[in-house]
């Protein structure tokens, strides 16, 4: 779990020196309070059998409004970024823990008028203090196996202008919570809730000017990147000439952790000034894949080696990137070649999903975060992301 907080140290550390070089005018902070009321969706067994699914969120947000100078700024929807703090209050169902979030935003403008405006909402960080599920303490709520978890929020709000500095919104927000298996069970959750915020301009607030687009290069690049991981994972169903009742649930839910790696290639072209679309090819040694657990003559969960030799995978990485300013977000569809089944409880399908994030620092230097998944909702691991870009040309 230090790895894990100093990779979210240096990932931090290094968008904010990486934004100091960008030109982007400060002029323009904002601030912002929160009010969130909503209830969780019926996502696991143990969710759908409270009979109370409220919950309340208290936010607090600090932001750079974005002055329209740029091409970018003017594609997105003179966009804000910035970060914030949410906690969260499960009210009849404390056993949840008190969790909060520490989380970057971005959000723009769909639509305005000189006096209100549409816009969206993202926002993406890291949720603590959850109570984790624990068969030894008598905490069986297998939504969360870790007290940490990823936090996302999708969001749209309608902005009524009060005045120069101030801004009341109302919205709807979506709310994503998983740890992406760093420790099983990992059901997670999801939420929907409305949204009260007042925001306050530091300065007048300044319209964006009306400037048409303009036309703009198109660019090829090839980047090489390579990845960590670890995924936590334990024993599936029951073995022959066992029952159920055979197997030891707190063993079972020890289980083991494995090491993930791989390095990768992919090839993108753009296709519009936010969008281009790819093509990789990646390898990587999966320990869980070359792994299996078994029951032994007592009951007893063991592990056993899954091949002679350990295999690697190869596979095939089709892309979509959007990109905006030096921050892209990456989803890829990807394929395992050659890829042997064996046992049905623990072959996933060579078909996977990854949902990246990834910031250049500099002119060459990648860095990045990924979630790997498969059958599109469940979670395989969290990679961490290094990479290169070799070359950035120009289409003819």
């Amino acid at each position: 779990m230090k790895q894990f907080y100093l990779y979210i140290f240096i990932l931090i550390s290094g968008f904010c020196n990486a934004q100091e070089s960008d030109t982007i005018s400060r002029s323009n902070l904002q601030t912002s309070i929160s009010l969130q009321l909503g209830k969780f969706l019926d996502t696991n067994d143990y969710l759908k059998k409270l009979k109370q699914k409220e919950f309340i969120g208290a936010s607090a947000e600090l932001k750079v409004q974005t002055d329209g100078s740029k091409e970018w700024h003017r594609r997105f929807g003179r966009p804000y970024y910035g970060g914030g703090i949410v906690a969260f209050d499960f009210l009849k169902n404390s056993e949840m823990g008190k969790p909060f979030a520490i989380y970057g935003t971005f959000g723009g403008v769909i639509k305005e008028t000189p006096t209100h405006s549409w816009n969206y909402e993202t926002s993406g960080g890291f949720a603590f203090n959850w109570t984790p599920y624990d068969l030894e303490k008598g905490y069986k709520n297998q939504t969360f196996g870790s007290s940490v978890s990823v936090y996302i929020n999708l969001g749209a709000n309608y902005t009524y202008y009060l005045g120069k500095h101030f801004d009341l919104e109302l919205g709807l927000n979506f709310n994503h919570f998983s740890n992406g298996a760093l420790k099983l069970p990992n059901k997670g959750m999801n939420t929907l809730s409305t949204k009260l915020s007042l925001t306050y301009h530091f300065d007048e607030r300044k319209f964006a000017p009306k400037d048409s687009l303009t036309s703009f290069d198109k660019y090829s690049t090839l980047d090489v990147n390579a990845f960590g991981a670890v995924r936590h994972s334990i024993f599936y169903g029951v073995d022959s000439g066992f029952k159920e009742s055979d197997v030891d649930m707190i063993q079972k839910f020890k289980g083991r952790y494995y090491q993930n790696w791989g390095i990768e290639t992919i090839y993108h072209r753009q296709i519009s000034y936010k969008s281009s679309l790819g093509l990789g090819v990646g390898l990587m040694y999966d320990a869980d894949y070359n792994h299996k657990f078994y029951q032994d003559e007592t009951g007893a969960i063991q592990v056993t080696k899954r091949f002679k030799n350990d295999q690697l995978l190869l596979n095939i990485i089709p892309s979509y990137r959007l990109t905006i300013s030096k921050f892209a977000i990456l989803v890829q569809p990807g394929f395992y070649l050659f890829k042997k089944s064996i046992d049905k409880r623990y072959d996933k399908t060579i078909f996977y999903q990854r949902l990246g994030f990834q910031y250049t620092i500099g002119k060459n230097l990648l860095i990045g975060i990924g979630l790997r998944s498969y059958l599109f909702h469940k979670a395989d691991y969290i990679e961490w992301r290094v990479g290169y870009r070799i070359f950035n040309k120009k289409n003819s």
